[in-house]
């Protein structure tokens, strides 16, 4: 990626040259992002057309909780080459795209998806454990959520594979030529092949409610809307917790102490979920200045783009002890995780489910298991950080 000049209202000494894209040679890529904590806390990357890097959770949890000031509209880095309803929208009109899609995550829901969710663990599991071995990625990552999201939608199964397409594009690629093209693509799909047979048969997913919702005091929500949520939800929803999936997988299959813990004492789980979600943020949003401003002494401009990369966020020395270390004990309050502020997450409460339900099931039938001798997982960085291969072996029984 070519770097840009850097603005005149930029000192150089604030300039570094950091892609969060390729963040560094480790293996694992959260060593190069506590490197990069070494540096100036707020500095200019010429990356990705230039941007804002801010590194400690106290300034990305300020800016995601000031959406006047940093408005949503640019919300990656590089810019979505559309914009994006809901995500990429602030004040009334997003939380009216927020009030549309909300029944979908309410308690009752969640409930009978964990139950779905519980059942397709199980079931994959017990697809592949008499093998003693299995690519968590291929095999289980890429199954269980993502067929909960497939339902959620009421999408074709058979599509998944070219929707996984689709959505590697979005959220890995740092080229906005590609990132043009899956949208296309994805656009392509729901507007010849989803949202016209919504309109002829509405049903109960989130499709038919938002063709048939309304914002901005009663109006309907334009074709170009409804599939903008669709790639939204497409993108995230294929995404998210299947990363963090592959991140907790490998964690506990390299650490046997602490995946002991979590099997010998199934109580500890829900504090161990949150404790594992700190220690590896996945994901790295952005946010746009609305206006000449100074932020922790630095001169920021209207226009300028920050990058929130929640990764740093749990890594940080000032707000956690020892951050690089899991420690299930832990008590330091909440992660950024999921953000903050009133982009929060709306699917919080479905991903932590899906993750308890995870762990719960899984280290009830495989406590024991690690990574594969002889085999290197690999790591992607990105919009969300994700383990794209991950070959796990456990023992079998006789």
């Amino acid at each position: 990626m070519t770097a840009a000049a850097t603005p005149a209202h930029v000192p150089a000494e604030l300039v570094r040259d950091f892609d969060y894209f390729h963040p560094g040679p480790e293996l694992d890529i959260y060593k190069s992002y506590k490197r990069v904590q070494e540096g100036p806390e707020i500095f200019f990357s010429p990356r990705h057309g230039g941007h804002w890097v801010v590194t400690r959770y106290d300034d990305l949890e300020a800016i995601f909780s000031n959406p006047t000031d940093f408005s949503n509209y640019h919300q990656t880095v590089p810019k979505n080459p559309i914009v994006i309803p809901l995500l990429e929208s602030d004040g009334d009109i997003h939380r009216d795209y927020r009030k549309l899609l909300m029944p979908f995550f309410s308690p009752t829901n969640i409930k009978r998806l964990e139950e779905v969710s519980r059942n397709l663990t199980i079931s994959l599991i017990e697809g592949f454990y008499d093998k003693g071995e299995c690519d968590f990625v291929a095999e289980f990552t890429l199954k269980m959520p993502i067929m909960i999201l497939m339902s959620l939608l009421d999408l074709p199964t058979e599509d998944t594979p070219y929707l996984i397409r689709i959505s590697e594009d979005i959220v890995r690629s740092g080229d906005p030529a590609t990132q043009e093209a899956a949208f296309g693509r994805v656009f392509e799909y729901l507007a010849t092949k989803i949202i016209p047979a919504r309109r002829a048969n509405p049903g109960e997913d989130i499709f038919s409610a938002a063709l048939a919702g309304t914002v901005e005091g009663g109006r309907p929500l334009s074709d170009e809307e409804v599939m903008g949520l669709g790639a939204l939800l497409i993108a995230a929803g294929l995404d998210t917790v299947a990363s963090m999936l592959g991140f907790i997988a490998m964690f506990l299959a390299n650490n046997p102490e602490q995946r002991r813990q979590l099997a010998e004492n199934p109580d500890m789980i829900n504090t161990g979920l949150e404790e594992l979600m700190r220690r590896f943020h996945i994901a790295n949003v952005a946010r746009m200045v609305t206006r000449d401003l100074e932020f922790r002494g630095v001169q920021m401009k209207a226009g300028d783009c920050v990058l929130l990369a929640t990764t740093f966020a749990g890594l940080d020395e000032t707000r956690y002890t020892d951050p690089m270390k899991v420690d299930f004990s832990r008590s330091e309050g909440k992660s950024l995780v999921f953000g903050r502020g009133p982009h929060t997450c709306l699917g919080v409460n479905l991903a932590r489910t899906e993750l308890r339900v995870f762990l719960r099931e899984w280290l009830k039938r495989i406590p024991d298991f690690s990574l594969k001798e002889g085999t290197t997982p690999v790591i992607v960085a990105g919009k969300a950080n994700s383990v794209r291969y991950l070959p796990l072996t456990w023992p079998v029984a006789p």
